[in-house]
Order: structure tokens, then C-alpha cells, then sequence
């Protein structure tokens, strides 16, 4: 999982400097840091084994202190982590345990329409804590401070409140923090430059009342912008910023051996395939499907280091194992010409992105992601998963689901699940493709109803490959099941909503031809091979079926 992206500063930091008054490196400790066995417990008697020591040029590293094996549990971190929320989630998600809220009417202690003042109360349907707004943000409202400042500001607080436990205090204080690189950096790659570490630090002492030496709170700004990650929610859909002094002991690698991910405020750390005792645990800090040129840019301007991991020290450069780009590709395009193509395909899909775009609904946005496909076609070397391609397609897939174009989604989701999650995500457990598989389950459950009501689309392509969506629904909630504990964890949230979701099919499916026992392997097999059909002939079919239908 990729660390942090903190809230666009542009216009809240604006905002907030006028209030005021005023105009993801290497994650280590302290060389000098303890090498002893450090065994964390969150959960009563499960320990899980890790030591610190020394990781090369990357300092202190987290170790493995017995093998594990693939999708084990390595650490489950709650009471050092610190979280927020990012600010567009601020009003659609508990602070406490970060899972979506309902309005709450009539519970307001001043408003008596659940307001206080102008300041909504809602109620957590997770945890069912009213969460009011603190005197902190009533100061500001309706302002928002950025994610960065108020994670600063909640340890602040709590270590001014005697709830921050020494150990944790100094594990944050034991990070690097990277102050003269953010002072020399020539040309930002993000608005995580100086001159906005210095305007956080002065939000966070005014706002905080701490006695701290400016120069001090300055390095804070940098601890939390270099090691904290992006909290996610169980599909890894970004929800905020979340530190952990253990957490931010892994290292990167664009080969990572482990994986983090939430489930609401409890850190798990999982691997992805067998690991040795006393190997070191990495995880990725940018995301690793980009090609290298990228990955080697993005980890020098937001972590000022240069990544020594076996896939960016081989000789030619490596991507998920395959040589970057591919010989074929590399033949058939020029650097330029790949750089050119790559490029003009990400600005269309920022194209896509833009407030006005967005605002005129599915159907527009359509039209710059179609045009970024397009440039693709006649590239017949361009692999299905390289990157920006691999990208775009999971962008279309959501815009035409909205735009409710069940076929075409269908058959780029399928693509996706055939050609491109085995290489980008060839791990079973990779958390990541058992959440695309579980979108894809969701996906042909939505395509098989609107057939059933009579969808012209979806009962062409059923004539066309005689698809049984019956059995294709069994298949992959097989798989989900089948690697859910490794991925989340059989005490997840997901993992206790893939149950609920395979008890809920089980009993519809009462009547029918697998009502028992589920289909057989053969019968699956045989969806498969329609599915890959659909994956691979899909798109032109229901282009050229589209194209007949419009000129009748």
C-alpha cells in the first residue's frame, strides 16, 4: 500500500494563512535504535514476531523473528496508530473508527436539529459515538485545517493530555524527518515544500497552544509528510492519514513482501508469500506498477532516496519482475516516442478529472478516456498491464458503470481480471486483486439482474457466449473465500462482509442446479473460457454492435 497523500494544500492553506495572519524516503529510526527482539501485542495473548536491525543504507529495518507463511499476520497495530480523516471525508465518516456515518436529527446540545450552532453532530452507524465538533475545529468552522496539521495536532494534544504513551512519543520523535531536503528541493514534485512545512508548523502551535520550539514543530510537519501512510478503507478506497512508529519501521521495496491495510483504526501488516526468518519486511511506498523511470522519480521527490531494491538495481531496470519496458515494446517505440504516448494518455485521463468535466455527468467524462484508449490501439506491443494503460481502464470501467453501460464494463473488468491483476498483482492473497475480484463478483450480479429485466445489452452478449451467470458468481465468490484470510484477515470487516454476502447468495440460490453443493470444477472451467472470450473479443464486439445499431 502506498504511504500518504496528504489534503491538496492549495486553497486550505491559503485560507489558513490568512487566518493566521501570515502571507512518503526510507522510513528509519535512529542508527544508534536498540536491535533487540521487539515482539508487538495488541490482542491479549497473539504475539507476532518482528525485531529492528540494521537494513544497509536504509538504516534500522523490521525483521522477520520466525518464517511466516503467505497471508500470515506479521503485526496488528492499534494503540500506537494515529489517524485522520481527509477533509472532503470529514463529513461522511467517523473520526473514531472510520466507517460511513448517518445524519443524526435532534441530538444537538444547542441546535435541537442535531446542530451545534452551525456545526453538524452525526452519528457513527459503526461504533454509535456521537462525535461533536471539538473546540478546535468550532475555532476554525467553516474551514477545514489540512489532514497533515490536525494528525500534528491530535499527538500534540494527546501529549499534552497524558494519553500518548512515552514509547510512542518517542518512537515519532525517533523518525526521520527529512528538513534540509524539503529546504533545498529545487522544484517539488507536490505542495509538501518549506514554505508550507513552516505554515503547517505555525497552524499547529497556534492551534494547539504547545510551548514546543518552532524549529521543533517544523521537524514534526516532516516526520508526519515522510512516514505516515494513507489510511484506506477495507477496498482501499483513500479515507486519511495514519502514523505508526512500528509501521513506519518497513522499508520500501518495488518488490515488498508484505502488505498493509485497515480495518477501521487496527493496522494489519500481512505477506504476500512465504518469508524466511530474519529476512526484512518491505513494503511499497509509491505504486509499483508504475515503469521504473517513474517509480525512481517519485521515490526521489517525495522520499529523497534512491531506491537500491533488486528490480531498480537490475541491469536493464525491472517491473514486477519483467524488464522495463519489454523488448518488444522497447522495438516497436522509440523512448521518446513511449514517453509521448504515455504522457499524452495521462493528461486525458487528468482531462477527465477536471471540476467541469465532472459536473456533466458519466457521458462527458467518457469521452477523454475513450480518446486515451484509442491512442493505445494501434500499439499492439503495449502489454494490457503496464502502466498508464492498466490505470486507465480501471478509471473507465468506474465511469461507465455510473454512465450504467453493464457490457462494456463487464467485458474491460474481465480484461482486467485475466490480463492484468495476475501481473500486476500476481500474489493470490494480494489484497488488492481479492477486492477487484470482489468488485467483479458485484459487477456480473448487477449484469445478470439487469438481464433478467430485460436489458437488450446484456442479453445480446448472453445469446452471443451463453454465459451462466449462476456459476460464474460461485467461481468467484470461491476465490474471495478461498483467499479473504489471507488478504484481510478472517476477523476483518471484509472478510464479515464477504460472509454476509455468500450466505445471502447461498439462500437465493435455493432451488437451483447448485443450491447444495456449488458447481463443479468442470463447470466452472467452462464459464471461464466463455469469460476470457468476453475479455478478449468483448469490447470490439459490442463496439461493432453498437456502431450497426446507430446507423439503422
Amino acid at each position: 500500500m502506498a504511504p500518504a497523500t496528504p489534503d491538496s494544500l492549495a486553497a486550505s492553506l491559503a485560507a489558513l494563512g490568512a487566518d493566521l495572519g501570515f502571507g512518503t524516503t526510507a522510513r528509519v529510526i535512529d542508527p544508534g535504535a536498540s536491535e533487540k527482539v521487539r515482539v508487538v501485542s495488541t490482542s491479549g495473548a497473539d504475539n507476532y514476531h518482528t525485531y529492528t536491525g540494521k537494513a544497509g543504507n536504509a538504516g534500522n529495518g523490521l525483521f522477520a523473528a520466525k518464517s511466516f507463511e503467505s497471508g500470515e499476520l506479521v503485526l496488528k497495530l492499534e494503540s500506537d496508530v494515529t489517524s485522520v480523516l481527509d477533509s472532503p471525508r470529514l463529513g461522511v465518516a467517523c473520526e473514531w473508527c472510520f466507517v460511513m456515518v448517518e445524519q443524526v436529527d435532534g441530538e444537538g446540545d444547542e441546535g435541537g436539529d442535531g446542530s451545534e450552532g452551525n456545526v453538524k453532530l452525526r452519528k457513527c452507524g459503526g461504533c454509535g459515538v456521537v462525535r461533536v465538533c471539538g473546540e478546535i475545529f468550532k475555532r476554525l468552522h467553516p474551514k477545514v485545517l489540512p489532514n497533515t496539521v490536525r494528525l500534528l495536532l491530535r499527538l500534540l494534544l494527546l501529549r499534552q493530555n497524558n494519553v500518548l504513551p512515552q514509547s510512542d512519543w518517542e518512537g515519532f520523535l525517533s523518525l526521520q524527518h527529512h528538513l534540509e531536503d524539503f529546504k533545498s528541493q529545487k522544484a517539488p514534485q507536490s505542495d509538501n515544500t518549506w514554505e508550507n512545512i513552516q505554515l503547517m508548523a505555525r497552524a499547529a502551535t497556534e492551534y494547539s497552544g504547545t510551548k514546543e520550539d518552532m524549529g521543533k514543530i517544523e521537524g514534526m510537519v516532516g516526520r508526519i509528510l515522510i512516514n505516515s501512510l494513507t489510511l484506506v478503507t477495507p477496498t482501499y478506497t483513500p479515507l486519511g492519514l495514519s502514523l505508526s512508529p512500528t509501521a513506519a519501521l518497513l522499508n520500501h521495496s518495488c518488490t515488498p513482501n508484505t502488505c498493509i491495510s485497515f480495518s477501521g483504526s487496527t493496522l494489519s501488516i500481512r505477506t504476500l508469500r512465504p518469508i524466511p526468518k530474519d529476512t526484512e519486511l518491505t513494503i511499497s511506498y509509491i505504486d509499483i506498477t508504475n515503469p521504473a523511470a517513474t517509480r525512481r522519480a517519485d521515490l526521489r521527490s517525495r522520499y529523497f532516496f534512491s531506491c537500491a531494491c533488486p528490480a531498480c538495481s537490475a541491469t536493464p531496470p525491472q517491473t514486477l519482475g519483467r524488464v522495463d519496458p519489454p523488448p518488444a515494446l522497447a522495438a516497436a517505440l522509440s523512448p521518446t516516442q513511449l514517453d509521448g504516448l504515455e504522457t499524452r494518455a495521462r493528461i486525458l485521463v487528468q482531462e477527465s478529472l477536471d471540476p467541469a468535466i465532472l459536473a456533466q455527468g458519466p457521458s462527458v467524462r467518457l469521452k477523454p478516456l475513450q480518446e486515451a484508449l484509442a491512442l493505445f490501439a494501434p500499439q499492439k506491443t503495449y502489454p494490457h498491464y503496464r502502466q498508464p494503460l492498466a490505470a486507465l481502464r480501471a478509471e473507465l470501467v468506474l465511469v461507465l458503470l455510473a454512465a450504467q453501460q453493464w457490457v462494456p464494463a463487464l467485458a474491460h473488468s474481465l480484461l482486467t481480471y485475466f490480463r492484468i491483476d495476475p501481473f500486476l498483482f500476481p500474489e493470490a492473497v494480494h489484497p488488492v486483486r481479492v477486492v477487484h475480484k470482489w468488485v467483479l463478483l458485484k459487477l456480473v450480479l448487477q449484469v445478470a439482474a439487469v438481464g433478467q429485466e430485460g436489458d437488450e445489452g446484456v442479453r445480446a452478449l448472453e445469446r452471443k457466449w451463453g454465459v451462466e451467470w449462476g456459476v460464474v458468481v460461485w467461481g468467484l465468490l470461491m476465490e474471495v473465500e478461498g483467499s479473504v484470510g489471507g488478504s484481510h484477515g478472517v476477523d476483518s470487516r471484509f472478510a464479515a462482509e464477504v460472509r454476509r454476502e455468500g450466505d445471502r447468495f447461498r439462500v437465493d440460490a435455493r432451488g437451483g442446479p447448485y443450491a447444495e453443493v456449488g458447481p463443479g470444477r468442470r463447470d466452472v472451467e467452462r464459464e471461464w473460457a466463455k469469460l476470457r472470450k468476453v475479455a478478449d473479443e468483448g469490447l470490439a464486439w459490442w463496439e461493432d454492435r453498437e456502431e450497426k445499431r446507430v446507423t439503422k
